[in-house]
């Protein structure tokens, strides 16, 4: 009898240190960046945002770079995004069959990972069902605008507010 309560004892112990090793774990998925492209124009600052676009598609790329300055409110009137043209011919170098795209705005990323602990603690998207992909940046502010690749799936997402 008490052999049996040891073997149990220790089996629970191994579970519940499984459980926390699933939980807290951060796991890594794998990116390249793809593109390195200058600012739209010189006076362009998107530094103040923290995340990154998760782009499936050609149309959620052309919307956030070409159609989403002119929906802007006339306060923001004199923001300005990049010319359509430039646009339609970067979407005719990517694959969008093959991978999904992150846009990164004046920072590059270091790292991305996910967790069931993470998603509790950075991300604000409670009920999607999707995973966050938490990013870990790297230390300075650049001039750039960086696109990274992963591949094509339907199980990411960029975390929420």
């Amino acid at each position: 009898m008490g052999k049996e309560k040891i073997n149990i004892a220790v089996i629970l112990l191994l579970l519940m240190g499984l459980l926390a090793l699933y939980y807290y774990y951060p796991r890594k998925v794998s990116f390249e960046l793809e593109k390195e492209i200058n600012k739209p124009t010189a006076d362009f600052d998107n530094s103040q945002f923290m995340g990154y676009h998760y782009v499936k598609d050609a149309d959620e790329l052309v919307y956030l770079w070409v159609d989403f300055y002119g929906y802007l409110s006339s306060w923001q009137k004199e923001k300005k995004g990049y010319d359509a043209i430039f646009v339609n011919n970067l979407v005719k170098q990517l694959d969008f069959e093959k991978y999904d795209y992150l846009i990164t705005y004046q920072k590059q990323l270091k790292g991305l990972c996910h967790s069931p602990c993470l998603t509790k603690r950075k991300d604000g998207l409670k009920y999607e069902k999707k995973i966050p992909l938490i990013p870990i940046w790297e230390s300075e502010s650049t001039n750039k605008i960086y696109l990274y690749r992963i591949k094509s799936n339907n199980k990411y997402r960029s975390p929420g507010p």
